[in-house]
């Protein structure tokens, strides 16, 4: 068989993964076949199930387009059938249209009778035996129901017989009595088969003439080679077998085109080079235009939580925003969250105009499965593996019965869809998410009901009349997939950059950030001189602006600026103009329209601004960054009133407050003071701090928190109470 390997191998030799396809070759790669007799090698097995008989028929259809001299099929079967999956395939023998000849070296039970049935001529061994090709059992859930589906089955492989006889020349007879065992045949020496018995020939029974003609087989031979000489069709012959072809064509498939230098090394390479320069970058100011972009999908980037999802769904719309050629998602992931992954199959991927493709290097199990059916165009690694998407707890455990149908059905709809909109097989894609599916192509099975189904790369390139049953073809690297689709563009990868890694935490702390920034201002405003409850407003605010700049939001100088001016007219309010309410007001409102919109994502935005496809509603697009703000506002004010409560109390609130301060307003004890006085105004004090506006006095040995009235007082100046109400007590200098 090693001179059988390497004819093959120049057979199948530079035949691409988009030619195996169609199995559209060239007269140069059949050249060794052409004219010389075939020997096809045929047993039970490979009539076993649908994907040996598929691999029986391409082994046909390239004996044809070789034009061989003559096929001889080298037979031995000795199993009945059990269905009638096989029929296809002794139609395809049938209908050949090169010289067929049988030869049954031992046995031809059941499919093999047909095979020999199907040939122009047949050959016996010297002990061989041929027929028996009823078919006696069929699987089926009661005995009533099993006999019906034999007896149909028995009928149509009785015509089917006759039809072949019929065509080939043999006697429709003996081919019938194959099959039925009803049919008697006479002969002058006696009768060949009795009712009740289906017929099966020796050899000896096969040769013997009735009017001139053999009842069966033109002769008797020991071996092929005798065979072959009889015909006169030459010596020089060439042997295989289904299997051992198939094997070398997936051989060929598998080593990829051709031989292509580098890897994926040289991609990561260059957009190193882009992130080195780009450290404090971030990825809006780098533009995708005209360029593959490749986003990785690794171990766990399907299982981290929606911030994967939505860092690939920002890549994806800045692709389509950009101008991008492509976007290839190289993948090699056991599976993640079903609910992310529906949302950027659906949305994401239908609502953009360039190709999408899957490299499955080397696992798309589960979502990644779902992924790549929501792509263009899928492409395996040499040893790869797609599929297995059933629907399972964030423990592994299957879903509760009622919970697993709704669940199943939401996703295979999902599913279905995004294969449909891609030109994949939708079939396929439910028989991933799902163990209740059975997969048939043309009425063969190719997957049986009863397990999820999971494709390996020979299986997932399979060509079935004329297209593949899943991936478009065969790459051992990016490079490859780049080479055979055509792509020009430079290759970049859609990485977070080192900075916009880090950002992307402090992201997610925006919500802390927010109450550290705005109880570190109240503190600060409320104890006058830049201390550190300032420092500290002042470092949670910068890293919240930073963080969501670099993550991709609205966060920038403007809204920055927006939120110091918001900042001062407090101030304002507070220091200069007590009570005017307008400045404070409008100051508030700045600060949290710029709080708001920093968290706002800026693809988005513009995604929405200019009303491309799969845009959310403009409320959808506002509501996490209003329900973050709305959190940092409570946790802020909780900061605060617990500040109030307990800092006082505390060695580091002694240094912001004076030991002596008290509880301001009508409240406050004075008992050196008039105690019965409805109103302070008139008292005379001291300044115990310096009022920037507000501060403290000493009153009758007590301490008030006081305001000034429209200047700044230096400690220690003599001050009057000039308007009190409630918890407020204005002065000026005396």
């Amino acid at each position: 068989m090693g001179s059988l390997a390497s004819k093959l191998w120049l057979i199948v030799g530079a035949i691409g993964t988009a030619v195996a396809a169609d199995m559209s070759v060239g007269q140069d790669e059949l050249s060794d076949w052409e004219e010389k007799p075939l020997v096809i090698s045929l047993q039970d097995d490979d009539f076993g199930d649908s994907k040996r008989l598929r691999e029986f028929g391409r082994l046909l259809d390239r004996a044809e387009k070789a034009k061989v001299s003559m096929i001889i099929f080298d037979l031995d079967f000795d199993r009945p059938a059990e269905d009638l999956d096989f029929q296809n395939a002794i139609e395809r023998v049938a209908d050949l249209s090169v010289p067929t000849v049988s030869y049954i070296s031992s046995s031809a039970i059941g499919p093999g009778a047909l095979v020999a049935l199907g040939s122009d001529s047949i050959y016996m061994g010297v002990s061989a035996i041929i027929g028996s090709a009823a078919i006696e059992a069929i699987a089926a859930d009661d005995e009533s129901k099993k006999s019906l589906q034999v007896s149909q089955a028995q009928s149509i492989l009785k015509a089917r017989a006759r039809s072949l006889a019929s065509e080939k020349g043999h006697r429709i007879d003996v081919a019938e009595a194959f099959v039925d065992r009803n049919r008697e045949i006479d002969a002058p020496w006696g009768k060949i088969t009795e009712e009740g018995e289906v017929l099966t020939l020796t050899a000896d029974e096969a040769v013997k003439e009735i009017e001139g003609k053999p009842l069966l087989a033109k002769g008797i031979a020991e071996s092929v080679e005798e065979v072959i000489k009889a015909e006169k069709v030459g010596s020089d012959t060439i042997e295989i077998n289904p299997r051992d072809f198939a094997a070398e064509l997936n051989r060929e498939r598998l080593s990829g085109v051709d031989e292509v230098s580098g890897d994926t090394e040289v991609t990561e390479e260059k957009a190193g080079e882009e992130s080195d320069s780009s450290l404090f970058g971030r990825r809006e100011e780098g533009s995708y235009a005209g360029k593959v972009v490749v986003l990785e999908i690794g171990e766990d980037s399907l299982a981290t939580g929606k911030a994967s999802f939505d860092f690939m769904d920002r890549t994806l719309k800045k692709a389509e925003l950009d101008g991008a050629e492509a976007v290839i998602f190289d993948m090699d992931t056991p599976g993640g969250f079903a609910w992310y992954t529906e949302g950027l199959v659906l949305d994401s991927l239908q609502s953009i105009s360039y190709p999408t493709y899957t490299f499955v290097n080397t696992r798309a199990e589960s979502a990644g499965a779902i992924i790549a059916v929501g792509t263009s165009h899928i492409y395996m690694r040499p040893a790869a593996t797609i599929g297995s998407a059933l629907v399972v707890t964030g423990g592994g455990q299957d879903l509760n019965e009622s919970m697993n149908d709704k669940v199943t059905q939401m996703i295979i709809a999902a599913v279905r869809n995004a294969a449909e909109l891609n030109g994949h097989n939708p079939d396929v894609a439910e028989a991933f998410v799902t163990r209740e599916k059975e997969v048939k192509i043309d009425g063969e099975v190719f997957h049986e009901a009863g397990n999820v189904l999971n494709l390996n790369t020979i299986e997932a390139t399979e060509i079935i009349n004329g297209r593949p049953l899943l991936a478009k073809g065969v790459a051992r690297n990016l490079k490859e997939i780049i080479k055979q689709e055509g792509l020009e563009g430079e290759v970049v990868s859609a990485k977070p950059l080192g900075m916009e890694a880090f950002a992307h935490w402090i992201q997610k702390l925006s919500v802390l950030l927010i109450v550290v920034g705005l109880a570190g201002a109240y503190l600060e405003i409320n104890s006058p001189g830049f201390a550190l409850p300032g420092l500290v407003s002042v470092l949670a605010f910068g890293l919240f602006f930073f963080g969501n700049y670099m993550a991709g939001n609205l966060a920038g100088y403007e809204l920055a600026v927006l939120l110091v001016l918001g900042l001062i007219l407090i101030a304002v309010e507070v220091f200069l103009f007590p009570g005017a309410i307008i400045p404070g007001a409008v100051g508030a409102a700045l600060v949290l329209v710029a709080l708001g919109l920093a968290m706002v994502d800026r693809v988005d935005l513009e995604w929405k601004w200019n009303d491309l496809p799969g845009a959310d509603s403009w409320a959808t697009l506002f509501k996490q960054s209003f329900f973050m703000l709305s959190l940092g506002l409570v946790g802020a004010l909780l900061v605060v009133l617990a500040g109030m409560r307990f800092i006082p109390h505390t060695r580091f609130g002694n240094r912001l407050i004076l030991d002596e301060a008290v509880a301001s307003g009508s409240s406050i004890e004075l008992p050196e003071i008039e105690a019965e006085r409805d109103s302070y105004v008139g008292l005379l004090g001291r300044t115990t701090t310096d009022l920037l506006p507000s501060g403290k006095g000493k009153f009758g040995g007590k301490y008030l928190d006081v305001v000034a009235d429209g200047e700044f007082i230096k400690k220690g100046e003599a001050i009057e109470i000039v308007q009190h109400g409630g918890s407020r007590v204005v002065v000026r200098r005396k």
